[in-house]
């Protein structure tokens, strides 16, 4: 068969190909291209296979023939002229065919062709021309092409024009990746440079005095904005390429870049080249570093740290001198990043004990310390902390750090803004570093969120004070004028834009690195501080989303004194009951969605580690208020997370036998199965129904509801997640039957007490067998096999693997205990022995009708009609346009809508033991799952359907020509 495919495949590719030459040949999208190009690879990724499927020979030809075919003059439309660019190099990516094209002179008429060097090409022709020259930097012909016919101009052309962002980010990709290759190659190296420099080195540029004429600024560098984006380019990705590359060093001297750029750092205010322009002055200083230090034990030299030292120190001050505090958190997220590159290089050794990474960390958050005053009573934890900076920092970092408080206090700057950008730099390094520093952005930024709470349990009232207490503190306001702050009066509503910053940054920091109050004390009082802001009636609906977040985080990780000890605290459970009492009434739909994940984690954790939280959820009728909310709230999002709470509730006793047992949650969940209009408030539904079948014992009749309502669910549904949640209700089921039969852990035991003989019996072949067959009849009689053989052909991927994984584990039983179709009960419906086995397809017979019924996200069920194929070929060969009208009059179509579902659920009924076997026995399920999950992932994109929908759309454009005239 494949013999027989690969040439259909070759005839159709040469077919598509050679409608690109077509003169009128035009398509606008190149999707279907780049898809195209995507199987091309694929199947010429191995040269010298013999088993390839596709030709190299044939596409290489191809592009002769059309460049033989296309001038300047009579070009293909662009799609095609992108798709031709983009298959040569990708021909082109191996050596041996590249001297192929060099030979033929490829490259030539390809840039006579599509005209190449014309500076007003278009943006997607740039990008796959410099895409091909990619391809090409990969290997020493393709680099010694491109360094012979010069092509390295027009993408050096092309960074410095700025036509897209693209554009602009392909081409200098593709000249610090040619730099890198031949950095050995010295002479080509500084022409490139000489090149890429030369902007910068002809501008005479003036300082930028008014930062209101930064667009006209701008407008008049622009190129000398885009040269400086292509050196930061080169530096940043040649400098820690290793560390005897020379390509930095060449840089730097031939286009004396750093005495060219610090004078741009001194006089330039632009924050678009303030990017770049800090960025190499910082590359710069690390480069003096690199050069400084010995690879082989990581050491440098003291003259080489001076010199990086007092760089550094020049860089701040002028940041300082400038007032730009958020540019010296920007620096230190720069020196960070730089400083991880360089010491994965090599091990480098610091000289002091005060490491570089907590000094940056310290810069990058020093901005939050002018939120911090000093508060009327000494505070052990704050001054712990404040006793570990001046520890873990020099001399250096703590004056620094004074005189950007000194600047944010006196000058007039967006104090709440900075602080905010502040933390989310910090947070935008959380992947670089270490522990330690972690632990110093969470303890400053938890001290900063108790000044809202302070200033918000603040009373305007304090007791009077002594005369020695007054001398006291008029002594201290003489020589240390106290700092009020920004956070004061009511700061949870006036200062909500840094408080989410806060509460985001510390519940990224927990999930992170999940501190404990051994490594940072601040951890036992975020619950409390979040119960504090949750409780504030001003609080914005988004402060209240992340406090509640840090509350579960703080829960689930037990950060509470209370809970870090395991005590009960009813002082706690009381605060934190009325918070989330007062917030599941919240009027903001995600606030309450929230609450009630909070109050889920809490039933989790009362569950077995904490019973404790029992007593919190039983108080304010907690499980009949989520009850109330799943079954009544207007948001479909909050009546699901009410069904997973009630879930976790119904596995704890205790609030199970006080205020559940008496509710009928089974009836409920069945009307929300069958009535929901939302999948996601159904898929709940059914997990519900699950627990409370695997948790909670039921009469006959309740149990046989839960299975139709679940025979239902799995087949019916249009939503995959309620039907593989429907699955594991049958899984739990099938469990439950065999349990009933004797079997413990997935076996029988020897001996095992009989309900039926009330006695201890011996269990052999033929009764585990006898036992087995009567716990399928039983899951016969309530639909499960039906279920399962209707699943195992389920459209939807998930559904049919998790339908698999449950035959899996019967078939495995039935070959444990060697049961056989002869083995079966004689009560079974007839069926046709002489057919080897049960044809999954013959679920689709009901489908396969005049009229097919779907479930509109609404629940409405909306009927579309199936036009049988004699109809069709009618209306194609005939002319009367009424003909099409008559056919899709709703009166000559069937509206029983209902006839398909009734089928499918009859036809699971109607599935006994018996055929259940003839079906699965010797089935190989991992075979079919595997068949058609590589179906599902071809099928819209494999390369016949692409060859396909290109020939099509063609078809359907020359159609739409023709009805023009």
């Amino acid at each position: 068969m494949s013999s027989k495919k690969s040439p259909d495949r070759l005839d159709k590719l040469k077919e598509v190909l050679n409608l690109f030459l077509l003169p009128d040949y035009y398509i606008s999208s190149t999707t279907y291209f780049d898809i195209l190009l995507t199987h091309i690879e694929k199947g010429i990724s191995n040269r010298c296979c013999p088993n390839e499927e596709i030709d190299k020979s044939v596409l290489q030809k191809w592009v002769l023939k059309a460049l033989n075919t296309w001038t300047a003059e009579k070009k293909p439309c662009q799609a095609v002229m992108v798709f031709t660019v983009k298959l040569v190099g990708l021909l082109g990516r191996d050596e041996f065919d590249f001297l192929f094209w060099y030979r033929e002179d490829i490259f030539k008429k390809l840039s006579a062709a599509f005209a190449l060097n014309d500076a007003n090409l278009q943006a997607s022709v740039k990008m796959a021309y410099t895409g091909m020259l990619l391809e090409f930097v990969k290997h020493k012909s393709g680099r010694q092409w491109i360094i012979e016919a010069e092509t390295w101009r027009d993408v050096i052309r092309f960074c410095h024009s700025n036509h897209t962002l693209y554009v602009t980010r392909e081409s200098q990709n593709f000249v610090w990746k040619l730099l890198l290759a031949e950095s050995g190659n010295t002479t080509f190296c500084e022409q490139v440079i000489s090149k890429a420099v030369e902007p910068l080195v002809r501008n005479n540029f003036s300082s930028q005095v008014h930062p209101s004429m930064e667009e006209n600024y701008l407008e008049q560098n622009s190129e000398l904005l885009t040269t400086l984006a292509l050196l930061t380019a080169i530096m940043e990705n040649t400098l820690f390429a290793s560390m005897d590359n020379t390509i930095p060093r060449l840089l730097e001297s031939m286009a004396n870049l750093e005495c060219r750029i610090k004078g741009l750092f001194e006089t330039c205010i632009s924050t678009n080249f303030y990017a770049h322009i800090m960025k190499l002055v910082y590359l710069l200083l690390f480069m003096r570093l690199k050069d400084g230090v010995n690879e082989t034990d990581g050491t440098a030299d003291s003259q080489t740290w001076k010199v990086f030292a007092t760089n550094l120190r020049y860089i701040d001050s002028m940041l300082v001198a400038k007032k730009l505090i958020l540019d010296i958190s920007r620096g230190g997220k720069l020196v960070l990043t730089y400083w991880k590159k360089i010491t994965s290089l090599c091990a480098l050794k610091e000289p002091s004990e005060h490491k570089m990474e907590i000094h940056v960390v310290i810069l990058m958050i020093m901005p939050l310390t002018v939120c911090m005053r000093l508060p009327d009573l000494a505070e052990d934890v704050l001054e712990i902390f404040m006793l570990k900076l001046f520890a873990v920092t020099n001399t250096y970092t703590q004056r620094l750090g004074y005189m950007s408080r000194d600047i944010l206090i006196r000058g007039d700057l967006p104090t709440e803004l900075i602080a905010k950008t502040s933390i989310q730099i910090a947070l935008e390094t959380i992947d670089l570093i270490d522990r330690n520093s972690a632990v110093i952005i969470f303890q400053l930024m938890s001290h900063v969120l108790k000044q809202y709470v302070v200033a918000t349990n603040e009373e305007p009232k304090s007791p009077p004070a002594t005369s020695s207490q007054e001398q006291r503190n008029e002594h201290v306001n003489r020589h240390v004028p106290r700092y009020k702050g920004i956070l004061y009066g009511d700061p949870i509503a006036q200062c909500p834009q840094l408080l989410v910053a806060l509460l985001e940054g510390l519940t990224i920091i927990l999930q992170k690195y999940k501190l404990k109050w051994q490594e940072c004390l601040e951890t036992i009082g975020i619950l409390s501080m979040a119960q504090t802001i949750l409780n504030h009636p001003n609080a914005i609906p988004k402060v209240c989303l992340q406090a509640l977040s840090l509350c579960k985080l703080a829960i689930q990780n037990f950060m509470a004194p209370n809970l870090a000890l395991l005590v009960t605290s009813d002082s706690l459970t009381n605060e934190m009951r009325q918070v989330l009492y007062k917030r599941v009434h919240d009027p903001n739909w995600e606030v309450r969605d929230s609450v009630l994940e909070v109050i889920n984690t809490i039933a989790t954790i009362s569950e077995d580690k904490y019973p404790a939280f029992q007593d919190l959820l039983l108080g304010n009728e907690f499980p009949q208020l989520i009850v109330d909310v799943a079954t009544k709230d207007g948001e479909s999002y909050v009546r699901a997370t009410a069904l997973t709470c009630i879930v976790t509730f119904v596995r704890i006793n205790r609030i199970w036998d006080e205020k559940l047992c008496h509710l009928d949650l089974p009836r409920m969940a069945i009307d929300l199965i069958a009535n929901e209009s939302e999948a996601i408030v159904r898929r709940e539904a059914v997990m519900l129904v699950k627990e409370l079948y695997v948790h909670r014992k039921w009469p006959k009749s309740t149990i046989h509801e839960m299975a139709e309502a679940m025979s239902m669910a799995a087949v019916l549904d249009l939503h995959w997640e309620v039907k593989v949640n429907a699955l594991q209700f049958w899984t739990q089921f099938i469990t439950s039957h065999l349990s009933d039969q004797g079997m413990l852990d997935g076996a029988f035991p020897t001996h095992t007490f009989s309900k039926e003989h009330k006695k201890i019996v011996t269990l052999d072949e033929n009764e585990i067998r006898r036992r087995i067959l009567k716990a399928l009849d039983e899951l016969a009689r309530q639909n499960c096999l039906g279920v399962l053989l209707t699943t195992l052909e389920d459209s939807d991927f998930q559904v049919c693997k998790t339908s698999g994984e449950i035959v899996k584990m019967l078939q495995e039983i039935f070959v444990k205990y060697k049961i056989t179709l002869s083995h079966s009960t004689e009560g079974d419906v007839p069926r046709d022995r002489n057919k080897e086995r049960v044809d999954f397809e013959v679920l689709l017979q009901a489908e396969n009708q005049t009229g097919v019924n779907t479930r509109s996200e609404t629940g409405e069920f909306e009927y579309q009609s199936v036009i049988p194929t004699d109809i069709i070929d009618l209306i194609a060969e005939a002319d009367d346009m009424s003909l099409l009208g008559s056919v899709y009059n709703p009166s000559n179509i069937s509206i029983d809508g209902e006839s398909s579902e009734s089928e499918k659920l009859q036809y699971i009924s109607k599935v006994r033991t018996n055929e259940f076997l003839h079906s699965v026995l010797g089935f190989d399920v991992n075979a079919y799952i595997e068949e058609k999950n590589r179906w599902l992932k071809t099928y819209t994109n494999s390369f016949s359907s692409v060859i396909d929908d290109i020939i099509v759309a063609h078809e359907r454009h020359s159609v739409n020509d023709m009805d023009c005239y």
